[in-house]
């Protein structure tokens, strides 16, 4: 394996549960299999087309990938080996102008009052 992982691996699939663990307890059962897929894809930096159905938990793919760079990025010696952006950016393209700014007041709550209370 190369000097940084491969977030499709074993071991960085291990690690992102750990961080959902860590980040978002109030998921006891993790990402489900198909949020957790698409996310190690955008965490190894795959290029990703992805429709489902309302409540499917999208949401998660743009939210947790910068959750998990913000984790690896605050604690770069627990997570050694692994790359991430220092500042990353999401970009959400939604249908209309209401449910984008639902998503950005959310997430800028949840970022005043830390990540570790999201929902």
């Amino acid at each position: 394996m190369s000097k940084n992982k491969i977030w499709w691996s074993t071991e960085g699939r291990a690690t992102l549960k750990t961080i959902v663990a860590k980040l978002v307890p109030k998921w006891p059962n993790g990402l489900r299999s198909e949020q957790e897929e698409p996310i190690l894809r955008i965490l190894d930096g795959e290029d990703l087309l992805l429709t489902t159905a309302t409540g499917r938990g999208k949401s998660a793919l743009f939210t947790i990938p910068l959750l998990v760079h913000r984790e690896v990025t605050s604690n770069p010696t627990d997570y050694a080996g692994f790359s991430c952006k220092s500042t990353p950016i999401g970009l959400v393209i939604t249908p209309t102008k209401g449910l984008a700014s639902n998503i950005v007041d959310i997430l800028m709550h949840r970022q005043k009052v830390g990540i570790n209370n999201v929902n």
